[in-house]
């Protein structure tokens, strides 16, 4: 009987490892969208936490990515992105230089 405990523990591991990973390929895609519509250079996009947020009146368990971009070539700015399973659910872009 431990083993199937053992088994079942293992790949609810792996599903978890992955579900992680295709958040993590959905947020990149989301950032280079996002930073092409407002014409800046993405740098680099990163997982930074998981946290209980309160989002449109509803308790929600997101992902918090962090979005660093460039608008004129030289500056380097950060921006947050979150995600509420695989869905936009903010991209809060702070004040830049153009």
């Amino acid at each position: 009987m431990t083993s199937v405990w053992l088994i079942l523990l293992l790949v609810s591991i792996m599903y978890l490892f992955w579900l992680q990973r295709k958040q993590d390929e959905r947020a990149l895609l989301l950032a280079r969208q996002l930073c092409k519509q407002q014409e800046l250079q993405l740098l680099d996009c990163g997982r930074n936490r998981h946290c209980w947020r309160k989002q449109s009146g509803k308790w929600r368990w997101l992902t918090l990515y962090q979005v660093d971009f460039s608008a004129d070539g030289e500056s380097r700015y950060q921006a947050e992105l979150l995600l509420s399973g695989l869905r936009l659910a903010a991209f809060n872009l702070p004040p830049h230089r153009i």
